[in-house]
């Protein structure tokens, strides 16, 4: 009985060793990612970084905006719609005349 014991004690000894390499693993891969920069090279060299200067012009722009009121803009926004043909519904209606003119 000794053999298979000592056997066992060992087989248990390199089960728990592989799974402490494992849970290394694991958590190197999460403290990597978590540290890792999540831009690329491309996406670095694009983003501008905000220097907080506003331009005059921005400002000029600004003053000279047209300000509605509230009326206004509910006109705006509940205006009926128009009825506009589009290419694709004057298709539609010469195919259904020639179907009708062809019987």
């Amino acid at each position: 009985m000794k053999p298979t014991r000592k056997l066992s004690s060992y087989v248990l000894l390199v089960g728990v060793m592989g799974l402490s390499i494992v849970g290394g693993v694991v958590a190197y891969q999460i403290y990597s990612a978590s540290v890792k920069s999540q831009t690329t090279a491309e996406q670095s060299t694009a983003i501008k970084p905000l220097d907080g200067v506003i331009n005059q012009s921005t400002i000029d722009g600004l003053r000279k905006r047209t300000v509605y009121t509230d009326s206004e803009m509910g006109s705006l926004i509940n205006a009926p719609p128009t009825l506009e043909a589009t290419e694709s519904s004057v298709v539609g209606a010469e195919s259904t005349n020639s179907a009708i003119t062809q019987q």
